[in-house]
């Protein structure tokens, strides 16, 4: 529980919310997967499986779309996802490109908790290797228990499976709206200084720079048979990654998930890199691209991801010893407390279940409970900054 209060004591940090209460900035767990051959009728059918699926799981949620055919979000209605679907799906059978965002907004000025989106390549690029995408976004959150991590877990390998990717990468991201490109500077000051999450924005954009290398590593970096060929083979590669806080899994289809750490890791100042992060970029630096161009448009180097300052985001694990973790020296009984339970430990704590709730408390003290909070049951978290 120690990595969840980690990532529960940065969240407020991170999220970006307006003085009318709108939040255009958002921690978020993301899985975003490459893929080859999106104009082919097949490869259509999968992307929309995948939606399918997601509307079954998360689509209590879902309240907005965009897609090929709309210039614009519009609020979903009855039976407003199938017909969207029905439209689409007559572009795979053409070889046409798919363009499709569901979400829990109804418009694209508020970064959302749930998402799903894709555009695919169209049949005439295919024979050029030119990539596709899919990304999910879904709240941080579900981390706090297994099932939620067994629930993200799994999609992740559904995705590797589904979509037989080439690339890709899950993990903590700072989320913003679908109509981006006003924060994108808020997005560049939280990288600077959570080096572990994955500047994940436009995606869109992304593909074209992708095609012969992968972004880098995060929590989860996926690797494709191509990859794992360029790291020297499953054999090599999984005889380097034989390292603490390290897992490799292969899944149905021959791709490989590298889990670095057991749950993610924002990467902090006051922490440092990510060890396993460290770890596994020097083990993957090899396949990673080369000379990405920049990860934002129109920006200068002071307020945005311009070519120079994105090639240093690109290589910031780099040239780095991998320290292996600090024990923590508080227990995790010492680092989490119930609502209406003693206070463990004199000092600054915060629930997820308020915001600005951080406040001292003494030993002993029964912590309060926010029993009408959207976020759950409330949970008190140790502040490492106890300044």
């Amino acid at each position: 529980m120690m990595a969840y209060a980690a990532i529960a004591n940065r969240a407020n940090f991170i999220d970006g919310i307006l003085p009318d209460g709108q939040t255009v900035a958002r921690l978020g767990l993301i899985c975003t997967v490459y893929f080859r051959n999106g104009g082919q009728p097949a490869t259509g059918q999968k992307v929309l499986a995948c939606f399918d699926q997601f509307n079954a799981e998360f689509g209590q949620h879902l309240t907005g779309q965009l897609h090929s055919y709309s210039s614009r979000f519009s609020s979903l209605r009855k039976d407003s996802i199938a017909i969207a679907r029905k439209k689409l799906e007559a572009n795979t059978a053409e070889g046409m490109t798919i363009e499709w965002t569901l979400q829990s907004h109804k418009n694209g000025e508020i970064a959302p908790e749930y998402c799903i989106s894709t555009l695919t390549a169209n049949a005439e690029s295919d024979p050029y290797g030119v990539l596709s995408y899919l990304k999910i976004k879904l709240p941080w959150q579900m981390l706090q228990e297994e099932a939620g991590e067994q629930q993200f877990l799994d999609w992740v390998r559904y995705l590797c499976e589904e979509l037989d990717i080439e690339h890709g990468y899950a993990g903590l991201a700072c989320e913003l709206p679908f109509d981006r490109h006003q924060y994108q500077p808020y997005e560049f000051q939280i990288a600077q200084r959570f080096s572990g999450l994955m500047v994940d924005s436009a995606p869109h954009l992304d593909k074209s720079e992708l095609k012969d290398g992968i972004k880098g590593v995060n929590w989860l970096t996926l690797l494709g048979p191509s990859f794992i060929e360029q790291a020297d083979g499953e054999t090599e590669l999984c005889r380097q990654l034989a390292l603490p806080d390290v897992r490799v899994e292969k899944t149905a289809n021959g791709r490989l998930i590298i889990q670095a750490g057991l749950l993610p890791d924002v990467g902090g100042p006051e922490r440092g890199h990510p060890p396993a992060y460290v770890a596994v970029n020097r083990v993957l630096k090899p396949i990673r691209v080369v000379n990405p161009d920049q990860l934002h448009t129109c920006m200068d180097d002071a307020e945005g991801f311009t070519k120079r300052n994105t090639l240093e985001w690109y290589a910031r694990f780099d040239d780095l010893e991998a320290e292996p973790a600090v024990l923590a020296e508080l227990t995790d009984a010492e680092q989490r407390c119930e609502s209406e339970r003693p206070c463990p430990r004199s000092g600054y704590w915060a629930t997820p279940a308020k915001e600005d709730s951080r406040r001292a408390f003494e030993r002993g003290e029964i912590m309060p409970d926010f029993p009408g909070s959207t976020y759950g049951a409330t949970i008190w978290y140790w502040d490492e900054n106890q300044d």
